[in-house]
C-alpha cells in the first residue's frame, strides 16, 4: 500500500513539476552571435485562448527566418522533453492508483488443507 501511494504521488508531483518547468522556463537560442529569446516550451496561447505567444525580438544581423527556424527547433526540443516527462508522470501516477485500488487479496500462508471423505 506504501508503494503504491509513494507511486502516486510522485507521479502527480512529477507530471506538476514538468508543466511548472514548462511554462516558467524560456527557452534560447545564438543566432548570428546574438541571443534570442524563443519563449516557453508550453506557450501562453495553449493556456489562454486569444493570447499571443508569437512575439520573438529579432537581432539587426539575422534575417527573421533564420530566427524564426532556429526558435522553432529549439522550442520543438522543450516540448518534447517536458511532454515526455509529464506522460512519465501520468504513467507512475496511473500505476499507483490502479495498485491502491486493487489492494491485496489474503495471503495463504503454507499448505492448504486437504479433508479427507
Amino acid at each position: 500500500m506504501r508503494r503504491s501511494r509513494a507511486a502516486l504521488v510522485v507521479g502527480v508531483l512529477v507530471v506538476l513539476v514538468a508543466f511548472a518547468y514548462g511554462v516558467e522556463n524560456r527557452a534560447s537560442t545564438t543566432v548570428a552571435g546574438q541571443r534570442v529569446d524563443c519563449g516557453s516550451a508550453i506557450s501562453a496561447s495553449w493556456l489562454v485562448s486569444g493570447t499571443d505567444s508569437t512575439r520573438i525580438a529579432v537581432p539587426v544581423t539575422a534575417s527573421e527566418s533564420d530566427v524564426m527556424a532556429a526558435c522553432d527547433t529549439v522550442v520543438q526540443r522543450a516540448r518534447i522533453g517536458v511532454l515526455s516527462t509529464m506522460t512519465a508522470g501520468a504513467l507512475l501516477a496511473l500505476v499507483g492508483w490502479t495498485a491502491m485500488r486493487e489492494g491485496r487479496g489474503p495471503r495463504r500462508a503454507g499448505r492448504p488443507e486437504v479433508r479427507s471423505a
